[in-house]
């Protein structure tokens, strides 16, 4: 607005002698369309509130429609005035509303109004289409996205291109991409943006030959269709093919880079993963983040750990992948002060606590030795997820505190959450710890029959030794035998310790011959084997065991434990030769 435009629309704003209506609803007029900031918008609405008792719903939508064409968060105050405007069926305000939503990335608000206009019977445009198919696509929503589809043909919109295109980017986003294809080939007017959709569509599902058909018939190419052709054959685990196109790109982004570096990582090149980001003159926070992933997800925890320092001194904010990738390698390690560390820069506001990140520091808190850290962290969410729940389940099981660990199973199961396969891991581990035979069988029969969890390996070790410490051993082994998996070392372990405790040779014996078949190379099995005989008096038996041993040149491997000190922060680890 001009200087003079404004002291002419404040003239007419603050003067007390324009009170009759019609004059009162042209000076409005005249302020709405000559007003250019949120300021002046609110100035011309005070003055209508002033002059009308019940503005005309044709004011209230100029006035809302003005805030909308305003940049910046104008939003808010536009939807409050829209909520109010009795019975409005003018469609062009209904798309302006939901396009604002869409930009906002206010996406599922964007949806619900269009399912109100539709509601209200008000027929929308190809721009309503458009914007709320670009809210259905960055959910991605594809159940809203079809019934929008049959509207989009009923009301005969769909030889619209942009219509066509929006409606093909949601299918190729929801990785519906047969149904993105039905959409393209229907297309009359195909241009870059329409043979991208289609390209990333088949990329985002795997369809790489697809891809690779549409991708090499495409007269003209951008960087986006560049980027998902890479990003497809990496994630893909198709390194080589990957780099051939990286190779060729004329022009290459940090988005490209960075899938590359996934890209390796996943294929476990750690080092062709660091060429390319050592290649970079600027880094942005995701690529950082992938090379963190990668280092981490390739078990350089340290590599991970020195990465995310260096980060952190060049000022770049962590994303969650970083984050997680951090705390994935702190928790490789067990690294008590990192894991301090980590906890003071979330503390600093260095990436959102977001479900994922929270559920990680919950998990290295955990093997750091960290359960009360562990509680804090769960206590700090606001919302938490089965696998929160989870991994605190699992933590107070490991650390002893097997009756905290089943109240917090209880507390998740009035919440109304499901339990998965590893929330039974650990509820059936803190029976075991606390001797708990009676609960934990009812708690394996609960896994079964009221959440139709087929039990796994890992259910039948905590059975075993659940029932093993009780000196049951015979419904330990019986249960192995019924089991519906194919039984490992963890569940013929189990046994075998128990059978070492209590004394039972035979069942020992048929134990220790499946770990000597399972591995072969484990010292603590033919030791166990031995001391079971020897505390029977055995002793030839256990000199045979010896022998075997040394027949098949297995050396006792050195022990080896973790003491950690929380206060001093000092994990010292000590070797028994």
């Amino acid at each position: 607005m001009t200087n003079a435009t404004a002291s002419i629309t404040t003239k007419y704003l603050l003067s007390p002698s324009t009170h009759h209506s019609y004059n009162s609803e042209a000076v409005i007029e005249f302020c709405l369309q000559a007003s250019r900031t949120l300021d002046h918008l609110k100035q011309t609405h005070a003055r209508l509130l002033r002059t009308q008792i019940n503005p005309h719903p044709r004011l209230i939508i100029h006035l809302t429609s003005r805030l909308l064409q305003l940049p910046g968060n104008s939003l808010r105050y536009a939807r409050c005035l829209f909520d109010r405007i009795p019975h409005c069926e003018n469609q062009f305000i209904w798309t302006s509303i939901i396009r604002s939503h869409t930009l906002h990335a206010q996406f599922s608000q964007s949806i619900a109004l269009y399912a109100q206009m539709h509601r209200m019977g008000i027929s929308p445009n190809g721009f309503t289409f458009s914007s709320v198919l670009n809210a259905c696509a960055r959910i991605p929503a594809i159940l809203q996205g079809r019934q929008i589809h049959t509207q989009i043909v009923q009301s005969g919109y769909f030889s619209n291109t942009v219509v066509q295109t929006a409606l093909l980017d949601v299918y190729a986003k929801c990785g519906a991409a047969n149904d993105a294809r039905r959409v393209f080939d229907q297309m009359t007017d195909r241009d870059v943006v329409s043979w991208t959709a289609m390209v990333s569509g088949y990329s985002k599902v795997g369809m790489m030959e697809d891809a690779r058909q549409l991708f090499d018939v495409m007269v003209e190419r951008n960087v986006v269709s560049w980027t998902a052709m890479v990003a497809g054959y990496a994630n893909a685990g198709d390194i080589g093919a990957a780099k051939a196109l990286f190779d060729k790109m004329p022009e290459k982004n940090s988005i490209t880079r960075t899938a590359m570096i996934a890209g390796y990582g996943k294929c476990g090149d750690v080092v062709g993963a660091r060429q390319v980001f050592d290649k970079m003159a600027m880094r942005d926070s995701a690529c950082w983040a992938a090379m963190i992933a990668c280092y981490a997800r390739n078990g350089c925890s340290s590599e991970a750990i020195e990465l995310y320092k260096r980060m952190r001194m060049v000022n770049v904010k962590a994303n969650e992948v970083a984050m997680v990738g951090v705390i994935s390698a702190c928790t490789q390690l067990g690294d008590v002060d990192m894991a301090s560390s980590i906890a003071d820069d979330m503390n600093e506001g260095s990436c959102e606590r977001t479900v994922v990140v929270s559920n990680a520091l919950i998990h290295m808190n955990a093997k750091c030795g960290s359960v009360v850290q562990a509680w804090e962290e769960f206590n700090l969410m606001t919302h938490r997820d089965v696998i929160s729940y989870s991994a605190l389940i699992t933590a107070l099981a490991d650390h002893g505190r097997a009756h905290e660990a089943l109240q917090l199973f209880s507390r998740m199961r009035k919440e109304g959450l499901r339990p998965n396969e590893v929330t039974f891991v650990g509820v059936l581990n803190a029976c075991s710890h606390a001797g708990m035979v009676e609960e934990g069988c009812e708690y394996f029969k609960l896994m079964k029959q009221s959440y139709g969890i087929v039990p796994l390996t890992e259910h039948y070790a905590c059975m075993v030794d659940l029932l093993g410490r009780a000196g049951r051993l015979e419904e330990a082994y019986k249960l192995i035998l019924d089991s519906v998996v194919t039984p490992d070392a963890g569940t013929w372990g189990a046994l075998l310790g128990a059978c070492r405790v209590h004394g039972n040779v035979e069942l020992g014996e048929i134990a220790a011959g499946h770990l000597f078949e399972l591995e072969p190379e484990n010292t603590g099995n033919y030791v166990l084997l031995a001391n079971i005989y020897a505390s029977m008096n055995r002793w030839d038996d256990a000199e045979r065991v010896r022998k075997m041993m040394s027949e098949r040149r297995i050396r006792k491997s050195p022990g080896c434990s973790w003491i950690g000190y929380q206060d001093s922060r000092l994990v010292k680890m000590v070797t028994d030769e």
